[in-house]
């Protein structure tokens, strides 16, 4: 088995029973929010996003939605997409945390700060839906948070 084909089997693990089990612990800081993250995800394989929900409470729900294929670069009606989904998921009186998985380095590159900002417009929308966008990367998970004048 070569690498890649062992990290998939160990993710595919990842069982109804055992998201149940991350369910049961309140994601109520950032640290919690990157551990959880850090336990579904693990690292990043391929370009996809992962919306993690999680219920009024701060439970993370027992159901993981993968959005495959996405583009390096979020196309222009992005963020009008994303703003629906966000829509439904605090109509259910949900929120999200959004992971962007990607192959590569454990810095962001410009591609991945421009869908950081597609999320950051369409949950601007839907207060208090979207939770933190996270960088699933070759090395790990993590919180990709608010650009400074700097970056």
């Amino acid at each position: 088995m070569d690498e890649m084909t062992r990290s998939e089997a160990a993710r595919s693990r990842l069982t109804v029973e055992r998201l149940l089990e991350l369910g049961d612990l309140p994601i109520d800081d950032d640290a919690s929010l990157l551990e959880r993250a850090r336990s579904v995800v693990r690292e990043g394989l391929v370009r996809r996003l992962w919306l993690l929900l999680l219920d009024g409470g701060g439970l993370l729900v027992p159901r993981l939605t993968l959005i495959d294929d996405t583009p390096i670069t979020p196309e222009a009606e992005a963020p009008a997409a994303l703003s629906r989904i966000l829509g439904g998921i605090a109509d259910a009186g949900c929120s999200v945390a959004v992971v962007l998985e990607r192959p590569g380095p454990p810095w962001a590159s410009p591609d991945d700060w421009a869908w950081h900002d597609a999320l950051r417009r369409a949950g601007a929308a839907h207060e208090g839906t979207l939770r933190a966008v996270l960088l699933a990367h070759s090395g790990g998970v993590d919180l990709l948070g608010d650009r400074t004048a700097d970056g």
